[in-house]
């Protein structure tokens, strides 16, 4: 338990002492820039090289398939080699990739299996970045700063993913898709320049050669580790879930908005700048909030609170007429649920981060991103099935009581809370 002194001097400011981890940030924020701009672009490129929506959802689709296979023996090769390595030499291979994209485009020879091939090389490299970089924090931020330090990551990298998907559109209708996919190109070997000069600690020593059994051995030994840990495989539990909640959001957002709610792109619109200024509220606000509240308590509010969003979804476009009060409806309660299931996540990272030893956290890590993210293809098919059975408005209403149900008998079940 920290004590009360130190606490007192825990905050954001104290964070900016921290200079390795805050070069890490920066790195992330040059990474997140490149990225929101590339998500408009990309979308272009895909739609100008192929006039088929459905090339997209295929590349979409894609570039999952690393992450839930890949990552988990990924995990453990980068636990035994120098994570700060791992991170510059993913980064210059995804910068690579991206400005071979932007060449072949220009050159106009760009077809959509070569898009297929660079995003699984892009996605593949990403698979080892990933845990090399949950693993290098402890290495360079203090146990005691996590909560501040996360949070400011998460706060500060949101705000610029608003600034780049701000520009893209001016950036693309100016200079062209291939500008914009270059400068995402561009913050890839940025972000490896600074990651280079952040001082890690890291030793020769921790570069051990991994061969194949060892790597396996390694993967079952991480998979042990998580099953034995059980406060970790609780943590893996709710990321699943986190990632689950949002599919029937992201996936159903058209009909949710034409068909529940009796608008168009203004309520998508409306939906989305909500949910955003949420989740950067809450991303500043969680220290103070985890702070004053127990583990369960953040569990049980941030999970079932997009529970209750749910059913009140359906409420508002039943029962709110005008069309003015149903906009302020629908505004007010996105922006609470995207603050508190913003809590929800940013908990999971922290208190992850503090229940992992050091030399399992790689591994974990990947385990847990794989497991998150294979819930959404899951959940998305699922959904796909369910919604020709079913009304849109029904989906909505179940998702809400079920994630009501369960995150309410995790919260209550299980143990979430953590040595400070």
């Amino acid at each position: 338990m920290s004590s009360p002194v130190s606490e007192k001097k825990t905050g954001y400011r104290s964070v900016l002492t921290q200079k390795e981890y805050c070069k890490l940030i920066l790195s992330n924020l040059i990474n997140r820039f490149g990225d929101s701009i590339d998500s408009i672009a990309f979308t272009w490129l895909v739609y100008a090289i192929t006039n088929n929506a459905a090339w997209s959802a295929i590349i979409f689709g894609v570039n999952k398939l690393p992450t839930i296979f890949l990552q988990p023996i990924a995990g453990a090769v980068v636990e035994h080699r120098n994570k700060k390595s791992i991170m510059i030499q993913t980064n210059i291979v995804r910068g690579i990739c991206v400005t071979c994209i932007a060449a072949a485009y220009w050159a106009g020879i760009l077809k959509p299996w070569m898009l297929i091939i660079t995003t699984l090389i892009i996605s593949s490299v990403e698979a080892f970045c990933l845990p090399a970089s949950s693993a290098v924090i402890p290495r360079i931020l203090k146990k005691e700063y996590f909560e501040f330090g996360i949070s400011l990551n998460a706060s500060a990298s949101n705000i610029v993913e608003l600034i780049g998907l701000g520009m893209a559109g001016f950036i693309i209708a100016r200079f062209g898709i291939v500008t914009a996919i270059l400068i995402d190109a561009a913050t890839f070997f940025g972000s490896s320049l600074l990651i280079a000069a952040i001082k890690t600690g890291e030793g020769v020593g921790e570069r051990k050669k991994v061969d194949v059994a060892g790597c396996f051995r390694l993967v079952k030994e991480g998979a042990d580790y998580v099953k034995t840990r059980r406060i970790v495989l609780n943590f893996i539990v709710l990321a699943v879930l986190a990632n689950a909640m949002f599919v029937p959001f992201n996936s159903l957002q058209a009909p949710l908005a034409k068909e529940i709610l009796g608008s168009g792109e203004t309520m998508i619109s409306v939906l989305s700048i909500a949910l955003s200024a949420g989740m950067l509220c809450a991303s500043v606000m969680f220290p103070y909030i985890a702070a004053k509240m127990s583990g369960k308590s953040l569990v049980a509010l941030g999970g079932m609170s997009f529970g209750v969003y749910y059913a009140a979804l359906t409420g508002i476009g039943r029962f709110i007429t005008n069309e003015l009060y149903r906009y302020v409806a629908v505004f007010v309660f996105t922006f609470i649920a995207g603050f508190l299931v913003t809590q929800l996540s940013t908990y999971i990272n922290v208190a992850f981060l503090k229940s992992v030893e050091q030399e399992y956290l790689a591994r974990s890590a990947a385990i847990m991103n794989a497991a998150g993210a294979s819930a959404v293809p899951l959940v998305s098919f699922l959904i796909s099935a369910v919604v020709s059975v079913i009304s849109t408005e029904m989906v909505f209403l179940c998702a809400g009581i079920f994630l009501i149900i369960v995150i309410g008998y995790l919260s209550v079940t299980m143990n979430f809370e953590t040595e400070s």
